[in-house]
């Protein structure tokens, strides 16, 4: 099978980069031309949304989104892959379905991402909520990378 583009989400967090080798050696020796390095920037909960107001809310959405890109900017160039096109996506909203939409909407032949939680217990039950979610519905393949100790 010939591997056209890579799918590789990123929430910040130095546990989700762990993968990044593996993204570089995918990438290189299976030669992808395309890898999109892609976050979800989740909805400002209703709670909040009251006290913000509408200008808040849409200021607020608007400085997470350019964080997130500046954040994507920089894992780009320290990956520096010269053999294929990095692009970076950043969407709002819920992570498992924006990622499996993306997915089907975008022609994505391989997903590459961290196995397991970064360390506190809202965190397992959040990432292994996603993963889960990404590996059950997603139509491509789904490369998890176990990365235990690393950015914990």
């Amino acid at each position: 099978m010939k591997y056209r583009k890579m799918l590789v989400p990123l929430d910040t967090t130095r546990f989700a980069e762990c993968v990044l080798d593996h993204v570089k050696e995918i990438s290189t020796t299976r030669a992808i031309p395309e890898v999109v390095l892609y976050s979800v920037v989740e909805p400002i909960p209703a709670a909040t949304i009251v006290y913000l107001g509408d200008a808040g809310v849409q200021e607020s959405e608007k400085r997470a989104r350019s964080a997130m890109l500046d954040y994507l900017g920089r894992v780009k160039k320290e990956l520096a892959l010269s053999s294929s096109n990095v692009s970076t996506v950043v969407e709002m909203g819920r992570p498992a379905e924006k990622i499996l939409d993306f997915i089907a909407k975008q022609d994505v032949d391989i997903v590459v991402m961290a196995k397991h939680s970064r360390g506190d217990q809202a965190s397992k039950l959040y990432l292994g909520n996603v993963t889960e979610k990404v590996l059950r519905g997603s139509t491509a393949p789904v490369f998890l990378v176990p990365v235990p100790g690393c950015g914990a």
